[in-house]
């Protein structure tokens, strides 16, 4: 199996900018060499369209009309797959935001629950967003990218503030309750928090850039699993500002363990398209990249609105029929909460479900308070604690 990938929406570390709020990434993925069995093919087709390569964005809607009925037949022919990872650039800052003040590992005044049980997690995060103004979003990207830890630390107890001011507006009184005494700590102790690495590698990683890479790979994970066939090579579009953090994470994630990890309603696996290459290329060098290219560039424009020429919109319909989508975004993750929650948030409690609820939420109380006493007297973090050892009452 081989994957071609391309991107658009790179802004770099702008991420405010009005013209370009989402990233994406795509891939062509197929279960052979297509640079190598399709790349002349491609080119004669690009020739006939009247252009030397398929640069979508470059030769505009008139050759990639011209070509897009040929380059349909090709991928119908191929058995081609895609994948498109959608990163919305505000609901990664909301992201970020939550992370950096409500991990419960790192803030010992979070709520354990609302970190590591997945849709309570979401839905308060859903609802921390609501509080981020403009203003608050800019600081906090600032303090992100600071070149310095002391000058990150300082802007802490000011976004910390600016956040409290804006507690009041949310709409029931338990969650007022969690995110104030969050963010009031991290206010308090902005020496504690993990907020800063240093190097534009590292920095690279908050980058929407690197986070549609992440969903990229759990995509091609999928795929690969479905066909029953491991993922050879990745061809990635060159990226100078991003190729070494895209080779590192590709080599971080294919070599990671693939013992499962059991979260409250999750179990997640770490390891990536195992055994895999990744490369990077120039999209003059590649086939597969072109096409990639291309069917990003037809995806916006649907999404800005424009109506497609016929051949154009058969070729996307077939996208569609063909490929998955990873929208990490507001209404995307939104969705998938409702989509894998709605039965479980609209089943009555019995008596006996509320006196469980009531005494998880009781000793993860309990278990917050010990933990702000703890730091007060010895400075470590709850992830820097050995696990607690439970009573057989309390496993079960």
């Amino acid at each position: 199996m081989f994957a071609y990938v391309d991107e658009t929406g790179n802004t770099g570390k702008n991420i405010f900018d009005p013209d370009q709020p989402d990233f994406f990434t795509g891939a062509l993925i197929t279960k052979t060499n297509f640079d190598v069995l399709h790349g002349k093919t491609l080119q004669s087709i690009s020739i006939r369209a009247g252009v030397p390569a398929l640069h979508a964005s470059v030769v505009g809607m008139g050759p990639v009309e011209n070509a897009a009925g040929d380059i349909l037949s090709l991928l119908k022919k191929i058995d081609a797959r895609f994948f498109v990872s959608r990163v919305e650039k505000r609901y990664l800052l909301a992201t970020k935001v939550y992370d950096i003040f409500f991990d419960s590992g790192e803030n010992p005044a979070a709520s354990w629950s609302a970190y590591n049980i997945k849709p309570l997690k979401m839905i308060l995060c859903f609802k921390v967003a609501t509080l981020i103004t403009e203003q608050i979003a800019r600081d906090f990207w600032d303090m992100l990218m600071a070149r310095n830890e002391k000058s990150a630390r300082q802007k802490i107890p000011g976004i910390c503030e600016a956040l409290l001011a804006q507690v009041p507006t949310l709409a029931d009184a338990r969650s007022r309750e969690v995110v104030t005494e969050t963010l009031s700590w991290s206010r308090d102790h902005p020496e504690a928090l993990d907020i800063f690495i240093a190097g534009r590698q590292a920095k690279n990683g908050h980058m929407p850039n690197m986070v549609a890479f992440a969903n990229l790979l759990d995509g091609l994970e999928g795929f690969s699993k479905r066909w029953r066939r491991p993922l050879r090579k990745i061809v990635h579009d060159r990226q100078s500002q991003f190729e070494g953090s895209l080779a590192e994470w590709h080599e971080m994630f294919s070599n990671a363990s693939d013992e499962p990890i059991h979260r409250p309603g999750e179990t997640i696996v770490f390891q990536k398209v195992a055994g895999s290459t990744f490369e990077v290329s120039a999209s003059d060098d590649s086939a597969g990249i072109q096409v990639a290219d291309l069917i990003l560039w037809l995806f916006r424009q649907l999404l800005s609105g424009k109506r497609l020429p016929p051949a154009s919109g058969r070729l996307l319909n077939y996208v569609f029929k063909k490929g998955y989508h990873s929208d990490f975004s507001f209404d995307g993750v939104g969705q998938q909460v409702e989509e894998q929650y709605r039965q479980i948030m609209a089943t009555e409690l019995t008596p006996e479900m509320e006196l469980v609820a009531q005494k998880m939420i009781a000793d993860n109380e309990q278990h917050r308070r010990r933990m702000i006493a703890a730091y007060e007297e010895d400075g470590l973090m709850p992830y820097q604690r050995p696990p607690l050892k439970l009573t057989g009452e309390d496993q079960t």
